[in-house]
């Protein structure tokens, strides 16, 4: 009996060990908020500012688990790559987040849109760059 458990328990954990992280997960685990305060926000995004920011923070999520998986997919048909884009990647992020956050500030001078803002911005340029990644024929 206990084998059978433990080997159901493994079959299931290699089923699912290909998807990414739900949003709400990675959001609870990010800010320290339960997972069902954080899914209670996200389940209404119009309700407050707090909910907007989260809603966006999650659009960002989602964003970065799409170039994630380009970045895998392009490392799988040709494994050199990896190194080499995740450089790339990690070198852009730190633009890309200087550039979002110094754009939201002098468009809304401060204030509780801030955070939402950014994180807008930041999937934003995530979605381009997982289409630019997608489509280059090189590493780089």
């Amino acid at each position: 009996m206990r084998v059978a458990f433990v080997a159901l328990a493994l079959a299931c954990s290699s089923a699912f060990a290909g998807t990414p992280p739900d949003p709400a997960d990675v959001i609870s685990r990010q800010s320290g908020l339960p997972a069902s305060e954080v899914q209670g926000m996200l389940a209404n995004c119009d309700a407050n500012q707090t909910s907007l920011n989260f809603c966006a923070w999650r659009d960002k999520v989602i964003a970065e688990q799409k170039l994630q998986d380009v970045v895998d997919e392009k490392s799988a048909k040709s494994p050199g790559c990896k190194a080499r884009l995740d450089k790339k990647i990690a070198a852009w992020k730190k633009r890309r987040d200087a550039r979002c956050k110094k754009s939201a500030e002098a468009e809304n001078g401060g204030g509780s849109i801030v955070p939402m803002e950014i994180a807008a911005c930041q999937a934003a340029e995530t979605d381009r760059m997982a289409k630019i990644v997608g489509a280059s024929r090189r590493c780089n």
